[in-house]
């Protein structure tokens, strides 16, 4: 009778066990993102804030550019208010809800908008940025201004966290039959191919031995869902000799 009591006693507990773990293990994994969620957001605010640093840092310097690098300080706050308002739409699990502004673009008019804002930003880092553009106009495309930049800035933002000091990124757009391509090529440590595999995931955290910083893949993955509401991709390829390169797919 003892022992056929304590076997009950072994399978409540076991089924207790059971129910606990499985009630326990969502908030846990809840919580996990919870955290990963606020350390992205502090990353993804972080690169605005840096552009308004540097732009005052300037200003400061030779007031006489105050007008020039006014215009991207104005510009990074109101793209900081835009990406808070996506920080809510991704926590609320909504992203895929973003409305877009379709207009045509004049894309070589856009890069250079997108290449001259960069530029401010790249002192501090001490790397440098390079557009390549055809000696051709490119055509105009379909598509949102503000949320295309918004995909270039954070590939490009991504590219700065990865490209060692004195190394260049490179800007390049073309067209490819049906599809404007435009490329964020850094030359930093590169990926592997698992991390290839993810990086476009929310919350993605790739190999801290190439930075030595811990950042999460949430605005890669804006960049993608952007892209994608565009009926476009992105990509990612070996850069030769090292590094990695976005390549940034829209149709014409």
């Amino acid at each position: 009778v003892i022992v056929i009591d304590l076997m009950g006693v072994a399978a409540l507990f076991f089924i207790s066990w059971l129910y606990i773990s499985k009630v326990m293990k969502p908030l846990e994994e809840g919580q996990k993102k919870q955290n990963a969620f606020i350390a992205a957001v502090s990353h993804e605010l972080r690169s605005p804030l840096t552009v308004i640093k540097t732009g005052l840092a300037s200003i400061r310097e030779d007031p006489s550019e105050a007008g020039h690098f006014l215009v991207h300080v104005e510009g990074e706050c109101d793209r900081m208010a835009r990406l808070i308002n996506d920080m809510l739409l991704l926590a609320a699990a909504d992203a895929r809800h973003w409305k877009l502004n379709i207009e045509p673009l004049d894309m070589d008019t856009l890069l250079i908008e997108c290449y001259d804002m960069f530029c401010t930003c790249m002192n501090e880092k001490q790397a440098v940025i390079t557009l390549e553009l055809p000696e051709e106009a490119l055509c105009t495309i379909p598509g949102d201004k503000e949320r295309i930049k918004q995909i270039l800035t954070i590939l490009t933002d991504n590219a700065m966290s990865y490209t060692p000091k004195g190394e260049r990124i490179v800007l390049r757009a073309y067209q490819q039959k049906r599809y404007m391509v435009i490329e964020v090529e850094d030359h930093g440590k590169g990926m592997s191919e698992e991390e290839k595999k993810h990086v476009f995931e929310r919350f993605y955290r790739g190999d801290q031995s190439r930075t030595g910083k811990k950042h999460f893949g949430l605005g890669l993955s804006i960049a993608k869902e952007l892209a994608e509401l565009h009926k476009g991709d992105i990509l990612i390829r070996n850069t030769p000799g090292g590094g990695s390169t976005f390549v940034v797919k829209l149709p014409v």
